[in-house]
């Protein structure tokens, strides 16, 4: 491909989806440390005692459900490394459609003590997740994620094949002081190969999950550990209402599933009388909990036991997407690294950014908009920052409805200013269609 080429499409999507990149880099490094940062900001729920016996689960859950009468049983969070008591998660019978609630009520599993309560979407944790992977967005806010994943493969690509031929010429790692450009560009140019594979395999998975839903309607895809009862044994109401001996569900799973590491049991309520309990396998590197064992409610016979370590490589490939993507598999070491690679891709785009604007400072100098390299920062960088606080001050006050559909308006009503501009430039000319820099335009 011709280098010209290769530096235009470089150029541009840096210029025009860099911010993006960036936003989801820095978004994505926090998010790494969900379960860390939920345990840190709520030990009185996460946080107990060990005692050598147990309450009874079965007997916990029962309590809950009596005191939540407008509520049904979701399902059962069970301890783990970051979380020592038992969550137990309820949904309203009568659901708000705007105002989605999941309800999380932490049990102390040695005395059967309520520890508190939350509605799960106003949780920072929630934030953290929903800011990176929809960047909050309701409709399709996901899918604009997968765009920039395909946006950052084909970055990294142009980069390896624009850059790889200077490591030729310039000893690999060395950062000339000559200027700012000088010095940023050859930054970029060692960030960029030592975060190369990092880059890659976030890119790839990334767009993979963003854009699954179409991707699967596309190749006529089924969620490989699913199961559907094709006749329903119980009416809805059954369902719901049908009382369990979770000890019993748990000692059929060591039974059935010896090596499965429990993490949640959900009930079906739609009438097919299943009981789905899902975990993780040791020295597996694949998606939490997509290890599963579905067991009827009435006798507990397995109906079907889905083990990803058994299943084809079609299968593997597809539970290695998401725990590649945010490296949880590793443990903290793991992620700590992942951090780090993560902000060096953030780096990357606001390095390229710089290098475009001190490569075009002598031209925009001469623009009565121009805007100096320090303050446009501040102002692109400030901005970010204001919007994730904004939105995580109203996500952990209001849960999802009213930070979605801000986000929402101000992301499309952006897409929007940003084609009035381009049309204004186009049929009316050089005049400014406003106050602001055009540097990222």
């Amino acid at each position: 491909m011709d280098n010209k080429l290769l530096w235009k499409i470089h150029n541009w999507i840096g210029l025009y989806v860099g911010v993006v990149i960036a936003f989801l880099s820095i978004t994505g490094a926090a998010a790494l440390f969900r379960p860390e940062v939920d345990r840190l900001l709520n030990p009185l729920l996460t946080k107990v005692t060990p005692q050598p016996d147990q309450v009874s689960l079965t007997t916990a859950v029962e309590a809950v459900l009596a005191t939540h009468p407008n509520h049904e049983l979701f399902e059962i969070e069970l301890p783990k490394e970051y979380l020592d008591t038992w969550n137990i998660r309820l949904r309203p019978k009568d659901p708000d459609p705007i105002q989605p609630t999941v309800w999380e009520v932490f049990v102390n599993p040695y005395s059967g003590e309520v520890l508190g309560e939350r509605n799960y979407f106003k949780s920072f944790s929630y934030f953290l997740r929903n800011i990176h992977v929809r960047l909050y967005e309701a409709q399709y806010g996901r899918q604009l994620v997968g765009l920039a994943g395909i946006a950052l493969l084909i970055s990294t690509i142009t980069g390896l094949l624009i850059y790889g031929r200077f490591t030729k010429k310039q000893a690999f790692g060395k950062i000339r002081k000559k200027n700012l450009r000088i010095t940023q560009a050859d930054l970029h140019k060692f960030v960029g190969i030592s975060a190369l594979a990092f880059n890659l395999a976030i890119a790839i998975t990334g767009a993979w999950l963003g854009l699954q839903v179409y991707l699967m309607q596309g190749f006529d895809m089924k969620q490989p550990n699913g199961f559907v009862r094709n006749e329903k044994v119980f009416t809805a109401d059954q369902d719901a209402n049908y009382a369990l001996d979770y000890e019993a569900v748990l000692e059929t799973t060591g039974k059935e599933f010896p090596a499965l590491k429990v993490w949640n049991i959900r009930p079906t309520t739609n009438g097919e009388g299943i009981i789905q309990v899902l975990g993780n396998v040791q020295g597996q590197a694949y998606e939490r909990r997509s290890n599963k064992l579905f067991l009827d409610k009435k006798d507990f016979s397995v109906q079907r036991k889905y083990n990803i370590s058994d299943q084809g490589f079609g299968d593997k490939l597809y539970y290695v997407q998401e725990s590649f993507h945010f490296g949880d598999f590793g443990g903290l070491p793991l992620k700590l690294l992942y951090c780090v690679l993560a902000l060096g891709s953030a780096f990357l785009s606001l390095s390229g950014f710089i290098i475009f604007l001190e490569r075009t400072k002598k031209a925009r100098s001469q623009r009565s908009d121009y805007v100096p390299l320090r303050p446009l920062l501040i102002r692109w960088g400030g901005g970010m920052a204001a919007f994730i606080i904004v939105v995580a001050i109203l996500s952990t006050n209001f849960g999802i409805a009213v930070p979605s559909l801000l986000v929402t308006t101000g992301i499309y009503g952006f897409f929007l200013y940003l084609i009035i501009k381009a049309i204004w430039r186009r049929f009316v000319g050089s005049r400014p269609f406003s106050g602001t820099s055009d540097s990222m335009a």
